[in-house]
């Protein structure tokens, strides 16, 4: 459970830290002459000012339902924790990518090629801890290749699935670090308002507990990117749109666009 708190606020950390790197979050820091981060819970930090107030800033991230989201969201966890397993293990930096064959797409009826076209990606997921196990033998039985630079690709059967990892020693391109990609797909929701609304919802039944410990006290909500399950997109709607907010002030950060909104309330 430390571990996993520990990973929580490490990403509670970035999150603030990009979004005060966006054009609004500089410009918010800036007017509000922020001078130091204090990591806290509930909210997550208190920001001190300048003429010794205290700003406190909840973070968290915002997942659109999809059937989607946990296949990849999982599969890109263990990806990940092998990943670093690897690095801890033998001092190599590897990444990981992850396919899934979809046999509809070869199918002889036209009913399950059309169903792979509008329904795209998995939502299945395998056998957690065997589907780790066949990964990591992978790794262990090719680790002299791996470390030679070779690029390595392996099918490997769990029950009647079957799923291509790819190994190699360069960075995933997808986000430019040492980790896990998962290759799945989803149709995208568009401004999923009510969505978000409800996920202020949440947030806006603890303000009172938060402005205890704190002058102001505001929310930042990150959009996770689409890569890891996230089928989410929000147009120029959300300019016009008014959320129920009892906070001082929303932002919303996207992750794939590295873009900051203040949002209407």
């Amino acid at each position: 459970m430390a571990d996993k708190n520990k990973i929580k606020k490490e990403e509670e950390i970035q999150i603030l830290n990009n979004f005060l790197n966006t054009t609004t979050g500089n410009n918010w820091c800036l007017t509000k002459k922020i001078v130091k981060k204090i990591e806290h819970e509930s909210p997550d930090f208190l920001l001190k000012t300048q003429d010794n107030r205290t700003l406190g800033i909840e973070v968290t991230n915002f997942y659109v339902q999809h059937d989607h989201l946990d296949f990849s969201r999982i599969l890109t966890r263990i990806g990940n924790k092998i990943c670093q397993e690897i690095k801890k293990e033998n001092n190599l930096s590897i990444s990981i990518i992850i396919d899934k064959y979809d046999p509809r797409k070869n199918s002889l009826h036209l009913k399950d090629i059309f169903e792979a076209s509008y329904n795209p990606g998995f939502s299945k997921l395998p056998p957690q801890k065997i589907f780790r196990e066949k990964i990591k033998k992978f790794i262990s039985n090719n680790i002299n290749n791996i470390k030679e630079k070779y690029f390595i690709k392996q099918w490997i059967q769990i029950k009647n699935e079957y799923y291509q990892i790819t190994v190699a020693t360069s960075h995933s391109f997808s986000s430019e670090k040492y980790d896990c990609h998962v290759n799945n797909t989803g149709m995208v929701k568009f401004d999923p308002f009510d969505e978000l609304q409800a996920y202020i919802n949440k947030k806006n039944e603890k303000v009172e507990q938060y402005k205890t410990q704190c002058d102001e006290c505001y929310l930042l909500i990150a959009v996770p990117s689409s890569r890891i399950g996230n089928y989410c997109s929000f147009t120029r709607k959300i300019s016009n749109y008014k959320f129920k907010s009892s906070f001082n002030t929303i932002f919303l950060y996207s992750k794939d666009k590295n873009f900051s909104y203040i949002l209407q309330s």
